[in-house]
């Protein structure tokens, strides 16, 4: 096992054939950051599991050094923006071997509404990723039945903390400083609603300020 950070990057941009200007093109960060990433000037980064995809190689091996470097069947992975969403805004096609975070509800409620750099919640297992994720999306277990029957309890929703919701869209988002929670967004005039699928859970009527958390883009579901 490879003992430190910056030797695991080094020696998976080494795997890609890339240098360190084309990884940090691929990625999305300055030839600087890679440096300084390499060098062990910085100690972490929020792009870790982009860099592993781009490489070909495990996010956890890269992150923590557990396990091999290498994906089954993985090849690098060219993070070039190619495709637009329909609000305009450009998003990474990813292959179907990238893997994202599956996080508890109690890590999501500590980084709700915090700058997006300083997102860096510990994953209690990783899910494949949606095609149309961007790369800082991650993964919840719906927590109840309040939003059945589209979405049942302990299914894996995927959230894409970029975007920030509109109307009828489900989303994860939480009023001042209450714990966050899943529902469908409902925009009336200048009234939000917070709405749940299920017709026993009451509709919510946003009185102050909402915090997105992340708007939902695909379900997962595991079979044992």
């Amino acid at each position: 096992m490879t003992s430190t950070l910056s030797e695991r990057i080094q020696q998976a941009r080494k795997h890609a054939g890339f240098t360190q200007k084309e990884l940090a093109d691929k990625v999305g960060i300055s030839q600087t950051a890679v440096h300084k990433l390499e060098c062990g000037r910085s100690r972490s980064s929020r792009r870790t599991v982009a860099i592993a995809l781009t490489c070909g190689v495990d996010p956890i091996w890269l992150d923590n050094g557990r396990g091999d470097m290498a994906l089954p069947g993985g090849a690098p992975y060219s993070a070039e923006f190619n495709g637009v969403r329909e609000d305009g805004e450009p998003y990474r096609t990813y292959p179907l071997i990238a893997r994202i975070p599956l996080i508890s509800w109690d890590e999501l409620a500590k980084y709700c509404g915090e700058p997006a750099e300083s997102f860096n919640p510990d994953a209690s297992s990783w899910v494949p990723v949606a095609p149309r994720a961007s790369d800082r999306s991650f993964a919840l277990k719906v927590p109840d039945d309040s939003m059945e029957p589209e979405f049942y309890e302990g299914e894996i929703i995927i959230v894409d903390p970029t975007r920030k919701g509109s109307h009828n869209q489900f989303l994860v988002a939480r009023e001042g400083q209450n714990r966050p929670t899943f529902k469908q967004l409902i925009l009336h005039g200048n009234q939000k609603y917070l709405k749940p699928l299920n017709s026993r859970y009451p509709l919510i009527e946003v009185k102050s300020e909402i915090q997105v958390c992340g708007v939902a883009v695909c379900k997962y579901k595991e079979y044992q």
